[in-house]
């Protein structure tokens, strides 16, 4: 249970993240450039990992849970990559966010008890 409640808000904090990256595209880029449209997809790729992580979170079957850790593994390959080219902090956070996102998808889940 603590996994899946750190898993969501490690999600919505990706989330937030990722509609920041949105939000600052027009004040970094001036005009709809090539630079511009990358950046904001960027942001947009955030958002979608985050979702992802939310919305597979109430369906914890084994399949989901794999495509969930897919997702942030690769995103967390994304971020690392970026760090060549960028090596500032909010990319080692978001490195960071979705590896411990990773790592809370395929922890083992906590057995749900049967109310009647």
């Amino acid at each position: 249970m603590r996994a899946q409640k750190l898993a969501v808000a490690l999600a919505i904090t990706a989330a937030l993240l990722g509609t920041l990256h949105i939000a600052l595209t027009p004040l970094a880029y001036a005009a709809w450039t090539v630079e511009a449209l990358w950046f904001l997809g960027a942001g947009l790729a955030i958002v979608m990992a985050a979702v992802a992580n939310i919305v597979g979170r109430p369906f914890a079957d084994r399949p989901r849970r794999i495509m969930v850790a897919t997702i942030n593994l690769t995103m967390a390959i994304f971020f690392a990559s970026a760090w060549l080219v960028l090596p500032a902090p909010q990319v080692l956070v978001g490195g960071v966010l979705f590896l411990s996102l990773a790592v809370c998808a395929v922890a083992p889940q906590g057995s749900k008890a049967a109310t009647s």
